[in-house]
Order: C-alpha cells, then sequence, then structure tokens
C-alpha cells in the first residue's frame, strides 16, 4: 500500500481545474487534522491516489489522547455539481477503519467529507482530491 503524503493546498492549476477539464491533475489533498483539530489523521490510498471509478482507504485518526475514532459516515460531491452518490463501506478495527467501494464518477475536483467520531466528541475532515 502506496501511502499518500499530506498536502497543505492544492496548487493553482488544481484550483483552476473543473469537471472535465484536459489538465492531467491528481493532487489529493488530505488534511492531517480534522475541521476542528479534534483528531490527528493518517489516510492510505490502496492505489496511492484517488480515480474514476471505485475507491478504498484506510483512515486511523486518534484525539490527543490518543483514543482512536471511528469514522461513521462518508460522504461525497462535486461542487456544483448535483451527482447521486452512493454511501461506501466502512469497517472500523484496531484503530483502523476502512472505507471501501467510493466510486467517484467523473474527472474534476471532488469533495470527500468524513464523519468521525469518539465518545463525546464529532468533527469531520475533508479530502479534496483532484481528478483526471
Amino acid at each position: 500500500m502506496m501511502r499518500l503524503t499530506t498536502r497543505l493546498g492544492l496548487t493553482l492549476a488544481a484550483a483552476l481545474a473543473g469537471c472535465g477539464d484536459p489538465l492531467e491533475i491528481t493532487d489529493d489533498a488530505l488534511p492531517a487534522q480534522s475541521e476542528r483539530g479534534s483528531f490527528s489523521l493518517d489516510i492510505a490510498h490502496d492505489d496511492g491516489a484517488f480515480r474514476r471509478g471505485a475507491n478504498s482507504f484506510e483512515v486511523r485518526a486518534t484525539d490527543a489522547a490518543g483514543h482512536a475514532a471511528s469514522v461513521v459516515g462518508v460522504t461525497a460531491r462535486m461542487p456544483g455539481h448535483a451527482h447521486g452518490f452512493t454511501p461506501p463501506r466502512i469497517d472500523c478495527a484496531d484503530g483502523v477503519c476502512r472505507v471501501s467501494d467510493l466510486v467517484l464518477t467523473m474527472p474534476g475536483r471532488w469533495e470527500i467529507t468524513l464523519q468521525l467520531v469518539v465518545p463525546g466528541t464529532r468533527d469531520e475532515a475533508l479530502l479534496t482530491p483532484v481528478l483526471r
């Protein structure tokens, strides 16, 4: 399994890429922390990057005390589009949550939101891959 590096932001070209844009951009913007900073994240994609079609990846999320968070939901959308979405399979065990069969249907910028929880704390993480 190839590890993905955490990206601090998208390149200018990635920010300008649109649905169906001919630019060949595969920058996976992966956060190191959840939106409110409740969890540290380590995300590993099975194929090294998000692609059109079915995607699978593992998420390790921990709070400041080292407690493992569970992924309790995943949504995916393309800004400016109203594509349908089939929820992926989520399996959590031993501090690792595996997200399987997340289907991304077309090229462009996607927003994938992970809902994370430990007892008493909920937060989200936003992944923003750009598919070619």
